[in-house]
């Protein structure tokens, strides 16, 4: 290994409480609870000094992405790549507002990777947009540490590239949890033979829940 490696650490916070009754929120740009935004705020307070911010564009993460780095003094990126899936004419409609088409979400949710939602993004878009972005990220965050202020769709992703799991498959939505608020901590190193990236924690729960 040559002594000259860098390091960096990458912590994925997802967005806070939304604002709305339970439903499909993937590009609708609704905004987090003040409660949503003390999960934020109380997970990122706990063992990091950040060096730069990187956010999704839309007000639930940016909101407060812009808030913390300049009360941080920080540097804050905005990446419309970290948006979440769009689910198209799904997107931004509560589950009571959805009992019509009830019957074509129950397939989505069985075989995400086959259905794709009227309009919207299919998950292998979603997937690709992600995956493709990811060595990006690596670079940005090089020989940092950086919080990324994103949601669980591309949480999901990025961790089923690194743990190489099937990301097609129903079952790896349904069995993981990414709470509102969290922290998924991933570290990196990078050598001349490599960038080698390693999951710290999944989803640690914001002290605010």
């Amino acid at each position: 290994m040559n002594n000259g490696y860098q390091s960096a650490t990458i912590d994925l916070l997802r967005h806070g409480t939304i604002a709305g009754d339970a439903g499909l929120y993937g590009h609708t740009d609704i905004p987090v609870t003040e409660s949503g935004r003390l999960q934020m705020q109380q997970s990122v307070n706990i063992d990091l000094q950040y060096q730069q911010v990187i956010s999704s564009p839309l007000q639930r993460c940016l909101h407060f992405a812009k808030d913390y780095s300049q009360r941080q003094t920080l540097n804050l990126k905005v990446e419309p790549l970290l948006q979440e899936m769009n689910f198209g004419v799904w997107d931004g409609q509560t589950f009571d507002q959805l009992q019509s088409c009830w019957a074509d979400l129950e397939r989505f949710w069985q075989s995400p990777a086959t259905v794709i939602p009227p309009n919207g993004e299919s998950l292998t878009a979603f997937h690709a947009r992600v995956t493709q972005f990811w060595p990006q990220l690596l670079q940005q965050c090089r020989g940092t540490q950086s919080l990324v202020v994103t949601h669980g769709g591309v949480i999901r992703m990025i961790l089923a590239q690194l743990l190489c799991v099937d990301w097609q498959s129903a079952d790896y939505y349904q069995r993981l949890r990414i709470d509102y608020g969290s922290i998924t901590r991933i570290q990196v190193l990078y050598t001349d033979d490599g960038i080698y990236p390693q999951i710290r924690f999944i989803g640690r729960p914001s002290p605010a829940i």
